[in-house]
């Protein structure tokens, strides 16, 4: 405080200095949301007066028009979008200096009325509103198309700007973290918004390494962080094009795309977030913690999993509904019941959940012992496992899922699991075995009766054709994991 007091007031580190003051940062808060409040009033206000204005001139125009237009209009002039479409039209003509009578005379003019007219007779305002919320969403798609056309490239930044811009990034993402830090998700979006809204207007000269990798670092943490803030507040939307942005200046961070497998879950494109999910899992390859960021991968991926099932159950839900409340039309009825059918039937992804749900039942059961092997048998199984394994989609299948793991060994045998099933459940129903987990636990158990109590009696020719199997179970010695497992 005394270095506050023997300041020079009218420096700018005294400022900063006063703004970092809780009691100055809460008040310049209170008075900027009171600001705010008054901007969005008299905004308002001044709507409402220029509605006001275009009537009373409408009204005045009308006034000379020919008595068909008069009848034409008048049902239905207390309509906002009628209103809007004939001050659209008064507008022009002002503008270009036509005559407003003669445009309603005008073929496409006057046909756009009748329908207008037949419309509000038929449905009554209901039916308007309806046509209100279409052209509006005609008009936001023609606006949205003229400005992407109008986008300003961003434009190269001197040395000096350069400057500024880093010093205001920085502070935004203080500030921004403080606020994410408290828990006030919406101030920390708005706070690195504005940080993305004022880097995104430059460029750096590529000669300039340095500074251009300055601005791209700082841009590049606050998208993320954009992204992050998106997420908590449940605006996915919002987190997957902040998260796009961010893969659009390195492809190759990891938090970037795993805020966007975030958000495209949440906006339930569950095919796109898996495809997201393989992504981050061939960028963490290269990452020096790539373990715990595999790990992560395998929980995100079982998330994506239940999230599927609730949405599905979610869905047939809602439509349960909506045919009690009878809230669809007749005509859609049988568009409907399809829709239901292809519910009712899951999709692949949905019978790979469901069979590992039976796996799962089947693994929890006590081992039932139904089928035995002698040992030439358990030779004959295990030669036919063996060619199974050794098939070469199977061995490029399993090397990929050891270079996937990261080479751990946990996250490496769960993977397996599923991946070898698809080759044992054929060997296990031709045997006889259940084709599920507690069959697979039985084909092992039968196996393993001829290695004794100890373990170690196997014969050693059986015994050699176990260690073959195993071999190419785990993808060989090019798999790289056999070494781990022993």
């Amino acid at each position: 405080m005394s270095q506050m007091a023997n300041g020079d007031i009218n420096s700018q580190a005294f400022w900063n200095e006063f703004m970092r003051r809780p009691d100055a940062k809460a008040a310049y808060q209170a008075e900027r949301r009171l600001q705010e409040k008054k901007r969005l009033w008299l905004e308002e206000r001044r709507a409402v007066e220029e509605r006001a204005e275009h009537r009373r001139l409408l009204a005045d125009a009308l006034e000379e028009a020919p008595a068909e237009l008069k009848k034409l209009v008048a049902p239905m002039f207390h309509i906002r979008f009628v209103e809007d479409y004939l001050w659209m039209i008064y507008d022009e003509c002002s503008k270009k200096q036509k005559d407003f009578k003669e445009k309603l005379r005008d073929g496409a003019t006057a046909d756009q009325l009748r329908k207008m007219r037949e419309n509000f007779q038929a449905g009554g305002e209901e039916r308007m509103a309806d046509m209100e919320k279409e052209w509006h969403a005609q008009c936001k798609a023609m606006s949205e198309a003229e400005e992407k056309k109008k986008e300003v490239l961003p434009q190269s930044i001197d040395i000096h700007t350069l400057k500024h811009v880093l010093e205001y990034a920085q502070e935004c993402k203080r500030e921004g973290n403080l606020k994410f830090q408290e828990g006030l998700y919406e101030e920390a979006l708005y706070i690195y918004s504005q940080a993305d809204d004022a880097m995104k207007k430059w460029k750096v000269a590529k000669h300039l390494k340095n500074e251009e990798k300055w601005l791209k670092d700082y841009h590049l943490a606050c998208l993320k962080n954009k992204a992050q803030a998106a997420l908590k507040l449940e605006l996915f939307q919002t987190a997957l094009d902040a998260s796009d942005a961010a893969l659009s200046i390195d492809t190759e961070d990891h938090k970037a795309w795993y805020r966007k497998v975030q958000a495209e879950k949440g906006l339930g494109r569950f095919k796109e977030a898996e495809e997201s999910l393989a992504k981050l899992e061939d960028v963490a390859q290269w990452c020096p913690d790539r373990r715990r960021i595999l790990r992560d991968c395998e929980a995100e991926r079982k998330r994506i999993k239940v999230a599927r099932v609730k949405h599905r159950q979610s869905t047939q839900e809602m439509l349960g509904r909506a045919f009690e409340a009878g809230v669809f039309s007749i005509d859609r009825d049988r568009e409907l019941e399809e829709a239901a059918k292809k519910l009712e039937e899951p999709p692949a992804q949905m019978q790979v959940s469901t069979e590992q749900r039976k796996s799962l039942e089947a693994q929890a059961r006590p081992l039932e012992r139904k089928i035995q092997l002698t040992a030439a048998l358990a030779g004959d199984l295990m030669d036919e496992l063996a060619a199974a394994y050794g098939q070469k989609w199977f061995q490029e299948r399993v090397r990929k899922c050891a270079r996937d793991s990261g080479f751990e060994r946990s996250v490496f045998l769960m993977r397996l699991k599923d991946v070898a099933f698809e080759v044992q459940k054929p060997v296990l129903e031709k045997w006889g075995f259940e084709g599920n987990e507690h069959g697979v636990r039985e084909m092992t158990a039968a196996i393993r009766e001829h290695a004794g109590r100890s373990g170690k009696d196997m014969p050693q020719w059986l015994k050699e054709k176990q260690d073959r199997c195993l071999e190419l179970l785990y993808g060989g010695p090019e798999g790289g994991m056999l070494d781990i497992l022993k």
